[in-house]
């Protein structure tokens, strides 16, 4: 056994001992507030789609796009995070190898659908703000649903490949209480992922937002103050509001998932899991909450979704 083999194990059990060892009192705490995240992701979700699918008004090609995103954090909700509030609760992995090899990839996979589906969401906004004519012909409901299909079987292929490839399978990690790829062993996935299936896709939104933000910036302050700028101007407003709620979705999808590369590359780095439990958990319940933040946010600052939210929680008809 390597060096690097002995410290992987040493840190391991370390990460297990305190997992193990935990006081009630913070199983309650850890285990209710992945509990709630998981509940929160599900109705939140749940909600949304809800919302869309009843109100007419709101059956537009994004709002497509937004419910095949609300649909990966439903499966999320559903398929991954109990797994873990079990886990949390017991203290330890009581469930089978299969379904720790299913906990590792789904996820993985779950993830890379959300940051493609959001690409997508940036270039209907980018054509439909800065080029209507094309985004009209580009984007219809049933196109945008074709493009929710094909984004979810592109996603399928990277995030399969370590179960053919790699030397380790899945594996529990007592520290984020789930089973995860172990990045720091497997130098190709890792780079593969990190810059073409998570850098590439932000670095890609933003840039599209940034278009956005400064061709809004121009028609709301043209330099001729003739009619046509000001119909021009008022056309713009509606469009403005639904890309500044989906750019703020993206910055809250940022929040979640910028620590998480930061403590992949630590790992990376050390060629081990030598930070802090507590860390490890941060890490785990910042994933699921990229599942749940976007319900919360449709809520705040898109007024169609937070008035149907009202509607569907007293029982009116939309």
């Amino acid at each position: 056994m390597s060096t690097l083999e002995e410290l992987r194990n040493f840190h391991n059990d370390r990460l297990f001992h305190e997992l193990v060892s935990r006081t009630t009192l913070l199983v309650v705490v850890e285990s209710a507030v992945m509990a709630f995240v998981a509940l929160s992701a599900f109705l939140g979700n749940i909600l949304v789609c809800v919302a869309v699918t009843r109100n007419p008004r709101l059956h537009t090609p994004t709002n497509v796009l937004i419910c095949a995103l609300s649909v990966t954090d439903i499966t999320m909700s559903v398929c991954t995070m109990p797994l873990t509030v079990g886990v949390l609760i017991s203290g330890r992995w009581i469930y089978s190898k299969e379904v720790c090899q299913f906990q590792g990839s789904f996820p993985l996979t779950l993830a890379v659908i959300s940051l493609q589906l959001m690409v997508v969401i940036a270039i209907n906004r980018y054509l439909c703000v800065v080029k209507p004519n094309l985004y009209r012909r580009i984007f219809t409901v049933k196109k945008s649903i074709g493009f929710a299909v094909g984004v979810f079987c592109f996603a399928c292929l990277p995030t399969l490949s370590p179960m053919f490839y790699a030397r380790d399978d899945f594996t529990f990690h007592p520290g984020k209480a789930y089973c995860a790829f172990a990045m720091e062993q497997n130098f190709i996935f890792a780079l593969c992922m990190g810059m073409g299936f998570i850098m590439s896709p932000f670095i890609i939104m933003s840039c599209l937002y940034c278009r956005i933000y400064w061709s809004v910036r121009r028609a709301v302050f043209p330099q001729s103050g003739n009619a046509d700028s000001e119909s021009q101007r008022n056309a713009h407003v509606q469009e403005v509001k639904v890309t500044k709620t989906l750019a703020a979705v993206l910055i809250g999808f940022s929040l979640c998932w910028f620590p998480i590369m930061i403590i992949d590359q630590i790992d990376f780095t050390n060629g081990a899991p030598m930070l802090p439990r507590q860390v490890y958990y941060f890490y785990g319940l910042s994933i699921y909450m990229s599942s749940a933040i976007n319900p919360v946010l449709y809520g705040l600052l898109n007024r169609s979704f937070r008035i149907e939210y009202k509607k569907i929680i007293t029982c009116k008809s939309s």
